[in-house]
């Protein structure tokens, strides 16, 4: 949901040089647009207040077990090149102690409109121990049309979507952080990440006091699943999940829990605009 791209209407992605081609790999396309199946529908929602400021940073860290594994950083900005739409990033990379397993540089940006929050397109790079990828995901919402890429040293796949009402995974999550969210609703989205497409589903369990490393909040419990994926490969990683936000006007992703084979792994915001404290509610 708080995803932890720049591909798209007035968005320049060029691939990094720093990774050069031996080959120019053919690229592999979806022979048609997928459709949701009809089971499925998903509802469009309009945004509601935007808790969100220029030049806001967000700063998580993760651990499993206990042992630090990851830190990442969310920021958003008014796009330089097009003040009607936000540019969102986020950076995550695993600590020293995980490096040794599994060492991972992942980044992300994505651009969205100001006011309904429409994404126009999302970036991503992938750097998970030898593996290197891109993507780039745009977004025609005139024709219900969104197009994925993937890029690696040794192939190009394209997959396209039909879908009226499309997120990308920061756009996504920050509409559904506008919406009332009261105790007992429900939410769901058509959200695109690398070539995968998720519907998901928020459900707002309760509101309760929680504490976190940076005080005591009041912060509403949010349940999600996942109700459809577009490649089965990765219902595996669709597990138990609970996620934390600040019941204030702030909408603030406090805390993120998911079980893991052996344990769980517990992400906590640590640091609001960058001051490393904030006052609890």
């Amino acid at each position: 949901m708080f995803a932890l791209t720049i591909g798209g209407a007035g968005v320049a992605a060029p691939f990094d040089s720093a990774h050069p081609r031996k080959h120019h790999p053919r690229p592999s396309v979806s022979p048609t647009p997928q459709a949701l199946p009809s089971s499925i529908r998903v509802p469009s929602y309009s945004a509601g207040p935007i808790p969100f400021h220029d030049g806001e940073r967000l700063v998580y860290e993760a651990s499993w077990i206990g042992i630090p594994a990851a830190r990442a950083r969310l920021e958003l900005h008014l796009n330089k090149k097009d003040t009607s739409q936000w540019k969102a990033q986020a950076w995550i990379e695993t600590t020293s102690i995980v490096d040794v397993l599994f060492k991972m540089r992942d980044y992300m940006a994505e651009n969205f409109a100001m006011g309904s929050l429409a994404p126009a397109g999302v970036y991503q790079r992938q750097s998970e121990n030898r593996r290197f990828d891109e993507y780039s995901i745009s977004f025609d919402r005139l024709h219900r049309l969104v197009t994925a890429q993937m890029k690696n040293p040794r192939k190009v796949v394209v997959r396209q979507f039909i879908s009226s009402d499309p997120w990308g995974p920061i756009s996504g999550a920050m509409m559904a952080l506008t919406q009332s969210l009261t105790p007992g609703s429900t939410y769901e989205y058509d959200v695109f990440s690398g070539t995968t497409r998720y519907v998901f589903s928020f459900h707002v369990e309760a509101r309760e006091r929680i504490r976190t490393p940076l005080g005591v909040f009041e912060a509403l419990k949010i349940t999600p699943a996942v109700l459809y994926l577009s490649n089965g490969d990765y219902k595996h990683q669709a597990t138990s999940t609970t996620i934390w936000v600040s019941a204030d006007k702030r909408r603030l992703p406090l805390r993120i829990q998911a079980a893991a084979f052996i344990g769980q792994i517990v992400v906590d915001l640590v640091e609001v605009d960058g001051t490393g404290a904030m006052a609890a509610q």
